[in-house]
C-alpha cells in the first residue's frame, strides 16, 4: 500500500487507538476493508483495547481467522509487540509461534510465557535466541517450568547459564580481587609513606554487626532481583549459598552447585535439605563425583523430595542395615520404600 492508501490509514486508527467505537466494532466483528494479514493486526489490536464490549467480540473473531493471514500477520514489518503477545497467547500452531518466536518485535515476557508451554521444537528455537535470553535470563527460567522440556533443551539451557553467566560472574569476581588488592598495595604504600594509619571506608567490625541484626538473611536476599541472586549463590558464603540453594529460579540453584565455594560436606547438607526442588537433586544424584560420597547417597534416597527415577537405582548401593531401614520408611515415596523391600528380600533369600 501506499502512504496514502485509506486501508492503511484504518489500520493506523485503529492500531493508536483514535478510532471511534463504530469502527472498533467492525473490526472486532472482522469487517473492516482491509487484506487479511493486516485484518489479524486490527483484531488483535481490538482484543487488547480497552472496550471490554469489543474486546470480546475480538476473541471470537480471532478464533475464525485462516492461519495463513495470521503468520502473515506475524511476518510483516511494523507488527506492533502487543499485537504479537495476542497472538502468541491464542494459537498452538507451529506454523504460526515459530516466526513469532523469532520476531524482533515479540516481548520478552511473552517468549516467557511461550517457555512454559512450547514443544522441543519451538524450544529448540527459542534457546538458539542466545542474544535474547542473555538480555532477558528470566525467559531461560521460565522454559525450567515447561513440563515437556526436552533433555536436549536443559543441558544446551545450563551450558547457557555456565557460558554466559557464571563465566561472567567468574570474571567479575576476578576483577573485583584484583582491584582489592591494587587498594590494598597503594593503602600500604601510602602508609609507609605518611607513617600513619590509613583511613578505611568500609564499615568497623561493630558498624556490620549492627547492620546484619537489623536484616534477617531471609530480608536481605530476597530483595535482590534474579542476577544478583546469581551472582551472590556464586559467590557467597555458606549460609547464603544453603540459602539461594532453595530459590525457584533454576539458574540461581544451578549457580550454587557450580560454585568453586561449594565442598562435598555442603553437597550433603544440600541433598538433605527437603525445601530444594527436584532438580537441584537430579543434578547432585547424577554427578560421579558427589555420589561418591556414601552420606550422600544415603541422603538422597531418604530425601522424599528426591526424583524417584534416579534414587531407584542408588538404593543398591545402600548398606544392608540402611535398606532394611529404608524398606519401612514411609517418609520415602512408596515406589523407593517397595523396591527396598525388594532388595532386602533377595538378600535374605
Amino acid at each position: 500500500m501506499t502512504e496514502a492508501d485509506p486501508g492503511l490509514d484504518l489500520l493506523a486508527t485503529i492500531e493508536s487507538g483514535r478510532a471511534d467505537r463504530r469502527i472498533l466494532e467492525f473490526a472486532a466483528r472482522g469487517f473492516v476493508p482491509l487484506p487479511p494479514e493486516e485484518l489479524v493486526r486490527a483484531v488483535a489490536s481490538v482484543v487488547q483495547s480497552k472496550e471490554a464490549e469489543f474486546a470480546a467480540l475480538a476473541e471470537e473473531t480471532f478464533r475464525t481467522l485462516d492461519v495463513g493471514a495470521i503468520i502473515g500477520a506475524v511476518r510483516m514489518e511494523g507488527i506492533l509487540p502487543g499485537q504479537l503477545d495476542v497472538i502468541a497467547r491464542r494459537t498452538v500452531e507451529p506454523r504460526v509461534l515459530e516466526p513469532l518466536i523469532r520476531a524482533r518485535a515479540v516481548p520478552d515476557e511473552t517468549l516467557a510465557w511461550l517457555a512454559e508451554r512450547i514443544g522441543p521444537d519451538l524450544q529448540d528455537i527459542l534457546v538458539t535466541n542466545q542474544v535474547r535470553l542473555l538480555a532477558s535470563p528470566y525467559i531461560v527460567e521460565r522454559l525450567f517450568e515447561n513440563p515437556h522440556l526436552s533433555a536436549d533443551i536443559r543441558r544446551r539451557a545450563d551450558e547457557f547459564l555456565e557460558e554466559f553467566f557464571l563465566k561472567k560472574v567468574r570474571e567479575e569476581a576476578d576483577t573485583a580481587l584484583e582491584e582489592a588488592l591494587e587498594e590494598a598495595e597503594e593503602a600500604e604504600g601510602g602508609d609507609e609513606a605518611g607513617g600513619g594509619e590509613a583511613e578505611s571506608s568500609l564499615p568497623g567490625p561493630d558498624e556490620e554487626v549492627e547492620d546484619e541484626r537489623t536484616k534477617s538473611l531471609f530480608a536481605r536476599l530476597s530483595a535482590l532481583n534474579v542476577v544478583q541472586r546469581i551472582r551472590l549463590a556464586y559467590k557467597g558464603n555458606r549460609e547464603e549459598r544453603l540459602f539461594m540453594v532453595r530459590d525457584r529460579n533454576r539458574l540461581v540453584c544451578s549457580a550454587v552447585l557450580k560454585s568453586p565455594k561449594t565442598s562435598e560436606s555442603d553437597i550433603e547438607a544440600i541433598a538433605n535439605l527437603k525445601s530444594v526442588s527436584e532438580d537441584v537433586l537430579r543434578i547432585i544424584a547424577t554427578n560421579r563425583q558427589w555420589t561418591r560420597k556414601y552420606a550422600v547417597i544415603l541422603a538422597l534416597v531418604k530425601n522424599p523430595r528426591s526424583p524417584v527415577d534416579v534414587t531407584m537405582s542408588l538404593v543398591n548401593r545402600l548398606q544392608a542395615k540402611d535398606q532394611k531401614t529404608l524398606a519401612s520408611d514411609r517418609n520415602v515415596p512408596d515406589a523407593v520404600r517397595s523396591f527396598a523391600r525388594r532388595v532386602v528380600a533377595r538378600r535374605d533369600v
